[in-house]
């Protein structure tokens, strides 16, 4: 059955991914850009009153909340207004309007410091030989952001986990790697990519295997393909989400050879 999908931050790269691989959901943009959405509410994330007159109008069962400052670099006061307040507003106007889920981009930045220890940090730079068998890192593992950026993506996870144990509002937090304008890893000489690097046809799928499930808690999911030296633990999409991402960047490395 369809559901009314309204995605923040729309007309940016992976609002575009959701509406090119969508399968039958009614989905509605939201962004101070127009975007090719068939049903577009220009409008920022500032005000969480009248988000919740969109998200009532609208009949919006779940909200995709992809809108925020996406830089690494982002300094405090460029992060606060949306990353900060905006994805609060966003958690209010969904409890207040009774929407049923929030998926929430969150982002591998908000654990990104495990990348500073062995054996990831021989993994990201692609120095494979140094790698012996090694843990995958769990969805539920400690915090670790690498910048206010990731500090940023890490409250979004908190408030989430918030509303979920105080009101009963679901959220899927979506520790996103690294989703690319052109579809594949390779760019220049960057090896973390080959670990990192999430295909479209993964991001859009996991995120409507989040939209479609009925096991969805409270739940941080790691938005990558499948690749042969990932260093983040996706065995539970399966269970819970009846997904599994077909992508691997390995694939793309010998066709570069």
């Amino acid at each position: 059955m369809s559901k009314n999908i309204l995605v923040t931050g729309s007309s940016g790269l992976i609002g575009g991914i959701i509406l090119k691989h969508n399968s039958n959901n009614n989905l509605f943009g939201l962004d101070v850009a127009p975007s090719l959405y068939p049903n577009h509410e220009i409008s920022d994330i500032s005000n969480s009153k009248k988000l919740e007159n969109i998200f009532l109008k609208n009949n919006i069962e779940v909200v995709v909340h992809l809108a925020g400052k996406t830089s690494v670099n982002g300094t405090w006061n460029e992060l606060i207004g949306n990353n900060f307040d905006g994805t609060a507003n966003i958690f209010e106007a969904s409890k207040n309007s009774g929407v049923d889920k929030v998926i929430f981009a969150s982002s591998n930045h908000a654990v990104g410091l495990f990348e500073n220890d062995n054996p990831y940090k021989h993994i990201i730079s692609g120095n494979y030989e140094d790698v012996k068998a090694y843990d995958l890192i769990k969805s539920n593992c400690e915090l670790r952001p690498d910048s206010l950026y990731g500090v940023s993506k890490a409250f979004g996870e908190n408030i989430g986990r918030y509303y979920y144990e105080t009101f009963g509002l679901k959220s899927a937090c979506l520790r996103i790697g690294s989703v690319r304008p052109v579809d594949t890893p390779i760019e220049g000489n960057f090896n973390r990519f080959f670990s990192t690097w999430c295909s479209h046809k993964d991001i859009s799928g996991l995120i409507e295997a989040c939209i479609n499930s009925e096991k969805i808690g409270f739940n941080i999911f790691y938005g990558v393909s499948d690749n042969k030296w990932k260093i983040w633990d996706i065995s539970d999409q399966q269970e819970l989400l009846n997904f599994h991402p077909e992508s691997n960047a390995e694939i793309f490395r010998k066709q570069n050879n």
